[in-house]
């Protein structure tokens, strides 16, 4: 399926309910960094635990937060293509 719509249409709602009714961390990839964060924002003010990684974080922030993925805090990762 192809889907092209406008931002804000509903679009992530695609992966994101399959992945809350199903056990594990689902992992997106993006190559936009403003769309991490936005949506990383979002789903926390849902209560949904998620994080991203990218180049903006520093070496101690990504550390701290591959280890709460391994201990399976998040719901959610975000990550960059080159990750």
């Amino acid at each position: 399926m192809l889907l092209v719509s406008p931002t804000g249409s509903g679009k992530s709602l695609c992966f994101q309910l399959p992945s809350v009714l199903r056990p594990g961390t689902a992992c997106v990839i993006s190559p936009l960094k403003a769309l991490m964060s936005d949506q990383i924002s979002e789903l926390q003010r849902k209560k949904l635990p998620g994080t991203f990684i990218n180049s903006d974080l520093d070496k101690e922030e990504k550390s701290a937060r591959y280890e709460l993925l391994a201990n399976g805090v998040f719901k959610f990762l975000y990550v960059a293509p080159e990750r």
